[in-house]
């Protein structure tokens, strides 16, 4: 069997989230998720749904106390406990096609979905089940669940049935914690055309490479899938910021235009994307899904690509309350304590003029005054604070460039709905940024 880690989980290791051992508890007493919890090879407490699966229905038996491989397919073994040991190695989200064994001695094709976690001090995997068994075609015919249609075949991406098992977990972690989510419906013009244009070997090599970009635009905890040809959706099962979703929708307009920037005119694919947000502009998959389709429709009236937001959450970013250059932001440095209260009328006058329907090319030139201004004030911060620690300035100085970039990025493709978005960008940066400083008094 094929186990699927994806390449950037390797590159950005993740750190298991204080609230693990709770999220596994609310999912293990729930009838929503086929869901284990397995430590040291054996199953410690499995969700009612996936006794369901395996044919268990007394809690207890069948499946708490038994090995992970007692369960598992023979000839799938092997794969299983290969699976278990890369998800303990890279401590990252790892997804794996097998047979379980049911009760009745039947095959169920299954997909893992497995992550390690530290749960009371003890490094644990965290288990979701996915039953797949609704989308294989002619299992007599190829018996392998590495055919089964919930993937792409190229791209190795979810298809429409297993984006909304996901998106139905997603979102109800999102309710259960209220916490945001987003959704992200993407359209490739040109995309299509460009597929039939090429051999058959050729347009897998594209397809693949056009994969490796659009997972490297988002986290591994996120959930890309393929609805057809040329459209994709993106699942984001949290967001902090509102504006979150959008850099993100940015970042993947950006990246697919770069990808394919050589082409000739007629085959020069852009990325349209939609951007809905829970609970903003639905609280259930077919909600958001209509939401980001509708989103990306307004997107497609930019020229050459670009993102676009549902309308609640495109009012949500608008709503701007002033900022106030409070006595405790004052550092004592007078060049940044100037500059510091500059920023903040700027960035006021910036919102009063975004509530007020100002041109949207009235506030692109200002938005893009501020960058230059941000990139001055960097460098005046970086020559008169003296940090507390060796590391700190260089700490500081990426999150500073990372800052920038995603303002460049946003204003790549300009509308008002990304210009709203850019300043809602910087007036969430700046009040973090002026109380992380504050208490850098004197220093």
């Amino acid at each position: 069997m094929n186990s699927l880690p994806r390449p950037s989980d390797f590159a950005k290791p993740r750190a298991a989230s204080s609230s693990s051992d709770e999220i596994a508890q609310a999912l293990l007493q729930s009838d929503l998720v086929a869901f284990a919890l397995v430590d040291s090879g054996n199953i410690v407490a499995a969700s009612p749904m996936l006794r369901e699966l395996l044919g268990g229905t007394v809690p207890g038996q069948h499946i708490d106390g038994r090995s992970l491989q007692s369960i598992v397919a023979e000839v799938d073994a092997p794969g299983v406990a290969e699976f278990c040991r890369a998800t303990l190695d890279a401590n990252c989200r790892v997804e794996l096609r097998c047979h379980l064994k049911r009760a009745d001695a039947t095959m169920l094709p299954v997909l893992l979905s497995a992550v390690s976690v530290l749960a009371q001090g003890v490094r644990k995997l965290l288990i979701v089940v996915t039953d797949v068994s609704p989308w294989i075609g002619d299992m007599a015919a190829n018996d392998s669940v590495s055919s089964f249609a919930a993937f792409d075949r190229v791209m190795s991406f979810p298809t429409r049935a297993l984006l909304l098992d996901r998106m139905k977990i997603a979102l109800a972690a999102a309710r259960r914690y209220r916490r945001r989510a987003a959704l992200l419906r993407i359209e490739l013009d040109r995309f299509k055309a460009l597929l039939q244009s090429l051999s058959s070997e050729a347009a897998d090599q594209v397809q693949s490479t056009l994969a490796e970009t659009l997972r490297n635009c988002v986290r591994d905890c996120d959930t890309t899938a393929r609805l057809g040809a040329s459209e994709f959706v993106v699942m984001l099962p949290e967001v902090g910021q509102r504006e979150d979703a959008g850099i993100t929708a940015a970042r993947i307009v950006q990246a697919v235009e770069a990808l394919f920037a050589r082409n000739e005119p007629r085959f020069r694919v852009t990325a349209y994307i939609g951007v809905a947000l829970y609970p903003t502009d639905g609280t259930n998959s077919e909600r958001l899904l209509q939401c980001g389709e509708s989103a990306m429709r307004k997107a497609q009236c930019i020229r050459e690509g670009g993102f676009a937001l549902a309308d609640a959450t495109s009012a949500e970013l608008a709503a701007i309350q002033p900022l106030e250059f409070l006595p405790e932001y004052h550092l004592g440095i007078p060049e940044i304590d100037a500059e510091h209260r500059d920023l903040v009328a700027r960035i006021n006058a910036l919102a009063d003029d975004l509530a007020g329907g100002a041109d949207p090319k009235t506030l692109e030139y200002d938005v893009r005054a501020m960058l230059e201004m941000l990139r001055a004030h960097f460098t005046t911060e970086a020559s008169l604070l003296v940090q507390p620690r060796a590391d700190g300035g260089s700490e500081r100085k990426m999150r500073n460039l990372r800052f920038l970039e995603e303002l460049h990025c946003i204003l790549l493709h300009v509308n008002s709905q990304s210009i709203a978005l850019a300043i809602r960008h910087l007036y969430d940066w700046l009040k973090p940024h002026l109380q992380e400083l504050a208490p850098s008094k004197g220093a």
